[in-house]
């Protein structure tokens, strides 16, 4: 699957709620936008929409495939080695739990981790960002300015630089 490269317009903002704003605005007129933001901001999340994510979704089942060959494997280790100590049970849940809960951590950060490579490198091909020496020469946005990226076509860019334009957008660049 190869991706199209960035076809659209970009704008810096210095206040937070500018790019709030903006976002909000070219939502509503179905506009395909992103955000970038030098730390996570609730603000922008919910310019968003509160964007989901399966992440959380990817933890919970590997976490709890982790607790089940956690309690299974030393369940049937034990069935099958019996080794008999006074009158106790062979399976017995207390010793097993910490070997649970270590598989419980183990899968469920690994899995995250491999998730969020594997989700972000999908994200990335099917929404470009722009690949203009303007943009990625840009460090501010790392920094102490906030952005918003609009894919479109040349007609929504000039809806877009409009409205950028009416929340003081600090610079505007179109990619076509």
């Amino acid at each position: 699957m190869m991706a199209k490269s960035f076809k659209g317009i970009w704008g810096t903002f210095e206040y937070i709620d500018d790019a709030a704003a903006v976002i909000d605005e070219l939502r509503k007129d179905e506009m395909d936008v992103s955000a970038l933001s030098p730390c996570p901001r609730h603000e922008l999340e919910h310019a968003l929409g509160n964007p989901s994510s399966a992440i959380p979704f990817v933890t919970l089942v590997f976490g709890g495939l982790g607790i089940f060959f956690g309690y299974s494997l030393p369940s049937w280790t034990s069935m099958d080695w019996v080794l008999p100590v006074s009158s106790k049970p062979i399976i017995s849940i207390p010793p097993f739990t910490v070997f649970g809960f270590e598989l419980m951590v183990l899968l469920g950060g690994v899995s995250t981790a491999i998730a969020i490579f594997v989700m972000g490198f999908v994200d990335h091909m099917r929404e470009k960002m722009p690949d203009s020496d303007a943009f990625k020469s840009y460090g501010r946005f790392s920094d102490d300015r906030f952005g918003v990226v609009v894919r479109c076509d040349k007609a929504g860019a000039d809806k877009a630089e409009k409205v950028m334009k009416k929340f003081k957008a600090e610079e505007i660049v179109r990619e076509f």
